[in-house]
């Protein structure tokens, strides 16, 4: 019989070996194996690249694979049986030839698959991505006032943004920026726009250099400032922090779903507040940078509108941080590259780059309150690439869909002229 002494030991050694393998996964999992996309079967326990690859695809194409980690998970494996299915495939959970090649046919305008939420209802969903009530009831074969049961799978259309030809027939900067200002004129709200062409340094602007609310796009200074204090050894992104009370603000973000007291890294909180927006990962964040250093960056970097009392910020600052962000990733790729990942793999792409091709990568920060929509973004066109940033002040709260238009119209705008 085994004694009691020897179970215990036993049991010891085989935790111990346990967290060395979760580990080493973990570190492996950090510096993935490279596999050409397309080049061998995925499923359930591989990682690499490839899964990384297959993982942001069918994210932008509203297949939620949860974390985009290169790893093949339960949400991934999620994620792939619905698009099997949604392809009538053989729901096998397997990446083979025939998924492959349905994958190779997803573009920015098939429908999303959307997984009902806690709180959704048709008029939210319908909302929350640029289309109406209608289009969704007729592409599901629902009927008006039906309900809808947490989990439900239901299609939602992705209509093409279309721009009046008269607007979008620009041959030089200055006809782009008189077309978007007639573009916005037709819409109630104040909108501002700030561009950057990075090959010439060539710039136009409305409303450029005024005041507008943030909301949400103040987490990009922020997340850029932490990470110069990660690239400058001052703060180690492993470093663990615990949720407080104090922290907690409703809105974007899943911590507000975990228990006050739960423990965090910094790279987990920078994650969460870029990809998700997370408003308590950021408060965190600031706890740990300190507001007044946050505030004394913003100046070193010379910007005009400076959040000293309430979150507001410009146009052309937005465009300015983006833009000496680039350049600092540029220059320290090991350690602030992190974060331009985090901000190509948001979830919300439902403003500028909603009309930007699958190919074309597109960091961006979204921001919102309730007379408030917002975007800033470095679109990486192969030989184009430029930054746009469009912030929308005093739309209708009550229904401001038409903002995100407007935003997604500009957008097309710009993304047309630099493709010419």
């Amino acid at each position: 019989m085994i004694k009691l002494k020897n179970i215990k030991k036993i049991f010891s050694w085989i935790l111990i070996i346990a967290i060395v393998v979760l580990i080493l996964i973990f570190s492996y999992a950090r510096n993935l194996p490279k596999f050409t996309f397309g080049s061998r079967l995925l499923y359930s326990g591989t990682y690499g690249t490839d899964v990384e690859n297959l993982q942001t695809i069918l994210n932008n194409a509203g297949f939620d694979t949860g974390t985009i980690d290169g790893i093949f998970g339960k949400m991934t494996l999620n994620g792939v049986l619905d698009f099997q299915r949604s392809k009538n495939l053989v729901p096998d959970g397997i990446v083979g030839p025939k998924t492959y090649a349905a994958l190779e046919t997803v573009t920015w305008a098939d429908p999303i698959v959307y997984s009902v939420k806690p709180g959704d209802n048709l008029y939210f969903i319908a909302k929350r991505h640029g289309t109406n009530v209608q289009n969704i009831i007729d592409a599901n074969g629902l009927s008006d006032g039906d309900s809808l049961y947490v989990g439900q799978k239901i299609l939602i259309p992705h209509p093409p943004v279309e721009v009046p030809q008269q607007l979008n027939n620009a041959t030089n900067y200055q006809e782009l920026k008189n077309n978007i200002q007639a573009l916005i004129s037709q819409y109630p709200g104040k909108y501002g726009v700030y561009f950057i062409d990075l090959n010439t340094g060539q710039t136009f602007e409305i409303n450029g250099y005024d005041l507008f609310i943030a909301a949400s796009t103040y987490k990009v200074p922020l997340n850029f400032y932490l990470y110069t204090l990660i690239t400058d050894g001052k703060i180690d992104p492993n470093m663990k922090v615990q949720y407080t009370q104090a922290d907690y603000e409703g809105g974007a973000g899943s911590i507000q779903a975990d228990p006050v007291g739960s423990y965090y890294t910094i790279r987990e909180l920078s994650r969460r507040s870029i990809e998700e927006s997370d408003n308590i990962a950021s408060n965190m964040i600031m706890r740990v940078v300190g507001r007044d250093n946050y505030i004394k960056f913003m100046e070193e970097l010379g910007a005009y509108v400076i959040p000293y009392s309430s979150n507001i910020t410009s146009p052309r600052d937005m465009s300015m941080y983006m833009k000496k962000l680039l350049d600092y990733v540029n220059a320290h790729p090991d350690t602030a590259g992190e974060l331009m990942y985090y901000l190509k793999n948001t979830i919300y792409n439902d403003r500028i780059s909603y009309p930007i091709p699958d190919e074309i990568e597109v960091a961006h920060k979204i921001g919102n309150l309730s007379n408030v929509v917002n975007d800033t973004a470095i679109v990486f066109h192969p030989t184009r690439p430029y930054i746009l940033t469009v912030l929308a002040n005093d739309v209708d709260g009550s229904d401001d869909s038409y903002a995100y238009t407007v935003i997604r119209q500009i957008s097309k705008m710009v993304y047309d002229f630099q493709n010419r």
